[in-house]
């Protein structure tokens, strides 16, 4: 060790690699601490030979990846389950597998992150200048040249007695080093442009900062446009492009998608010409693997909201009557698919439903394969003879009462799915008092509730339709016969 602040150390030069590996085992078993060797290409072994001790970096990223996975999780937990809760259908507002890929990219951030950042500091970077530049010899040390530098500071350093040394150990040549007269810091050009660029980057988060809680009508500031403003087509938008001025093209006449044609088409669209299909294609085999089939795809897209058996009351339903009840929503109850109305449906009309959605049941076309949908109507028919309505024989009918009869037709049909009989408001008003009251409807004018008013809400609800009345949820119900509504009149009269 010297005392001399402005001396490095020496540099020895050797021939080649083998050389200088055979010099740092001579120098590590000489017990200096504070040296390094220096090559153009990686020398496999050399770390051996100069006695390196495996990195404490993997350790330190291995922390700093715990870390993150650890950030990760505590921040969607805290976000989704504490500050902000987000009820979505009963669906536990926070778990695990939802938020891995969350948890996997903060994970490798921090690990990232901290490899970069940790490995600069423990190798002593950035360093602007090192003594070793100095020396025009050292420049082979990217070409072909081989190097061993001591540092002074090495508390077995002598200037002298090292110099020998290095010699007598196979150095072709051997150099001392001092200290540049260039200052160590960070050169001032530097930290100039350094001070610039933090004061502009306080300028967004100063934007920022004076924009948090506050409103403006103005939209807000594109920098880069090519996302937000770039030249698209919009469905059902408007453009000059094509003759018709529609952006949405039609399909080309005659043609197909890829593995969609079908020799029979009621396969397909549930119709034989212009009537539903009564029973299943004459393609569709029906056998317990197809119901099992159907029984799957229904518990998968059917069950949220129809229930298992198919009585409208699924997990989603019975959500939205508790939110109902707090003034937070307004809900129209899932058909019940086992009562007498959806027992005599067609399988074509159920099909159709399916495949295109109803009021406020949305299409399954793009998500169920065609094949599936009847096997979902199979499935649904199976319910339907364990838990469907039972129908009274034409003797049982006959000695009921009118209003019975009523009674027991608005059930079939799902009626009192959206109305009731004591008063109390659902989707549709209350039967109780209607009859003999003034309806006032949407067209402006007021009506009195007789039979005529009952008829014709039942086969043209539009027609007739009372203000507040949500538009399209009442369904026509054609089916029903005149003497039928008039035992559904004798029964509502009953409810004074």
């Amino acid at each position: 060790m010297t005392n001399d602040k402005n001396f490095y150390g020496v540099l020895a030069e050797f021939e080649d690699p083998t050389a200088l590996c055979k010099g740092a085992e001579r120098v590590r078993d000489a017990g200096y601490k504070n040296w390094d060797c220096h090559s153009p290409f990686p020398v496999h072994g050399l770390d051996d030979c100069m006695g390196v001790k495996f990195t404490r970096l993997p350790w330190i990223v291995l922390a700093m990846g715990i870390t993150g996975l650890a950030a990760g999780v505590w921040l969607q937990w805290w976000t989704n389950a504490v500050d902000y809760p987000y009820d979505i259908s009963g669906k536990p507002v926070w778990s695990l597998p939802a938020n891995v890929p969350v948890i996997f990219e903060v994970t490798v951030l921090f690990s990232a992150f901290t490899a970069f950042f940790a490995m600069w500091g423990i190798n002593g970077l950035p360093r602007w200048y090192h003594p070793l530049f100095r020396k025009s010899s050292f420049a082979k040390a990217t070409d072909d040249g081989f190097f061993l530098a001591i540092e002074a500071k090495d508390p077995n350093f002598a200037l002298d007695r090292t110099s020998d040394f290095l010699n007598t150990i196979g150095a072709k040549t051997v150099e001392e080093v001092r200290e540049a007269d260039e200052p160590a810091g960070l050169p001032a050009a530097i930290k100039a442009k350094l001070w610039i660029t933090a004061a502009a980057l306080l300028v967004p988060m100063a934007m920022v900062y004076s924009s948090w809680d506050a409103t403006t009508t103005q939209p807000r500031v594109h920098i880069i446009k090519d996302m937000d403003k770039q030249d698209r087509f919009r469905a059902q938008g408007q453009t000059t492009l094509f003759a018709d001025g529609r952006m949405s093209r039609a399909q080309v006449v005659g043609t197909v998608a890829e593995d969609q044609w079908f020799e029979d088409s009621s396969f397909v669209s549930g119709k034989d010409g212009d009537n539903y299909l009564t029973k299943m294609p004459a393609a569709i085999v029906v056998d317990s693997d197809f119901i099992l089939d159907g029984q799957k795809n229904f518990e998968i897209f059917c069950s949220p909201c129809h229930g298992a058996q198919g009585a409208g009351d699924g997990m989603i339903h019975q959500r939205a009557v508790t939110l109902a009840a707090q003034g937070l929503a307004v809900w129209v109850q899932p058909t019940n698919l086992t009562i007498k109305r959806i027992m005599d449906m067609e399988d074509g009309k159920l099909f159709e439903t399916i495949s295109n959605g109803l009021n406020t049941m949305p299409h399954y076309a793009a998500q169920i394969p065609l094949e599936e949908r009847w096997a979902i109507i199979a499935y649904v028919r199976a319910l339907q003879q364990q838990y469907g309505d039972t129908s009274l024989s034409a003797e049982e009918l006959a000695v009921m009462t009118p209003a019975a009869r009523g009674d027991l037709i608005l059930k079939q049909q799902g009626c009192t799915a959206c109305h009731t009989t004591d008063g109390t408001p659902l989707v549709g008003p209350s039967y109780k008092g209607l009859i003999g009251s003034e309806v006032p409807l949407i067209s402006g004018e007021t009506v009195i509730a007789d039979l005529a008013y009952i008829t014709e809400s039942l086969r043209e609800p539009l027609a007739s339709a009372r203000v507040g009345a949500l538009a399209g949820v009442m369904l026509p119900f054609p089916q029903l016969t005149d003497a039928e509504i008039a035992d559904i009149f004798a029964f509502l009269s009953t409810l004074k």
